[in-house]
């Protein structure tokens, strides 16, 4: 991830739900994609990171515009997409 995205790149945020982070060598805080490690209802672990839209995003979405997932490599991992409501953002407990 780039520090500064492209218009038609999602950015990755932290969230309160946030307790691992991928660190890009010689990058800034701003190359950081924050996940939370969990499991899912059949115990296989699963690494979730929540990603924003701008408002341009916003509407050309609900212009029609549709959201890709990239997936770099050769293979394709099982991934999915969906709506999460998690505050983002540090916990108010994390100071």
């Amino acid at each position: 991830m780039m520090s500064e995205p492209k218009p038609d790149q999602l950015r990755p945020r932290r969230t309160h739900l946030s307790n691992c982070v991928f660190e890009l060598p010689g990058g800034t805080e701003d190359n950081d994609l924050w996940t939370r490690i969990t499991t899912d209802e059949r115990d296989q672990t699963v690494i979730c990171s929540t990603f924003t839209l701008t408002d341009e995003q916003r509407q050309r979405v609900a212009a029609g515009e549709n959201i890709e997932l990239l997936v770099w490599g050769g293979r394709q991992p099982p991934v999915a997409l969906r709506l999460d409501d998690t505050p983002l953002g540090k916990r108010p407990t994390d100071g």
